[in-house]
């Protein structure tokens, strides 16, 4: 009989993996649960932006543009109120700029490998302090498990649209065709806790990446593919959010 095991002890195998690292000192326990409230931060962010709209039946090149908007403002939220980087990674990424490092690589593929054995990815976690060159970083994954909202933008059955307008955005896009219940990517988190064995500097926010909001779009701008207009209601019609 197989025992199922807890976020604690997959936590601990990471622990004992980060061992095998340059440096083994064991991460604060504060730095972890900061790194859990960021992830969960955005969790409840991304649901309420996209399935709302999925919920409203919205047209699915808007569901796409209102996530692809709003995400790099989340992030940068996060990370400057937490004081650390949050950012999102996956083995195969949309935006090559998200591609994961050594590090991160070897943890996703070992949730990949824990996940096909039939373990619950809900428990998985990793946790590690590193030595970077003279800095010295907290660093903390924890893999996306692909829901319902994902399947708008990531799934195998994407509006032709929808495709068209990744296509121009992302060529190189390795981030489709997923099914709920798969591994996505996953949350990262790198947190720089000393320099040459010295206080760090303290966090400097980083510029959002240029992206131009979907309402303030000229024609030559991208995406090239915008919205459909919904047709107008009649009077034996109404909007399923609207109070009667």
């Amino acid at each position: 009989m197989s025992r199922r095991h807890s976020r604690a002890d997959w936590l601990a195998l990471a622990l004992v993996a980060a061992a095998c690292e340059p440096r083994a000192e064991r991460p604060q326990e504060a730095d972890i649960l900061a790194a859990r409230q960021a992830a969960l931060s955005f969790d409840v962010r991304m649901k309420r932006e996209v399935l709302d709209r999925i919920t409203r039946e919205e047209d699915p090149v808007a569901v796409y543009l209102a996530y692809a908007d709003h995400v790099p403002g989340w992030g940068k939220e996060i990370s400057d109120a937490a004081k650390f980087d949050f950012s999102r990674t996956a083995l195969g990424v949309r935006n090559p700029d998200n591609a994961p490092d050594d590090w991160e690589r070897r943890q996703m593929e070992q949730f990949n490998f824990l996940a096909d054995s039939g373990v619950d990815p809900e428990t998985f976690e990793a946790a590690a302090i590193l030595q970077e060159g003279n800095e010295t970083v907290f660093r903390w994954l924890r893999p996306t498990v692909m829901g319902e909202a994902c399947m708008a933008c990531h799934g195998e059955a994407l509006d032709g649209r929808v495709k068209l307008l990744l296509g121009q955005e992302y060529p190189l896009d390795e981030a489709t065709g997923y099914s709920e219940g798969q591994l996505g990517g996953a949350y990262s988190i790198r947190k720089v806790l000393s320099v040459d064995g010295k206080p760090p500097p303290p966090y400097a926010p980083k510029p959002l990446p240029e992206r131009v909001p979907a309402d303030a779009r000229q024609p030559g701008d991208a995406p090239l593919v915008q919205p459909a207009v919904p047709e107008p209601e009649t009077a034996h019609e109404r909007s399923s959010y609207e109070l009667p």
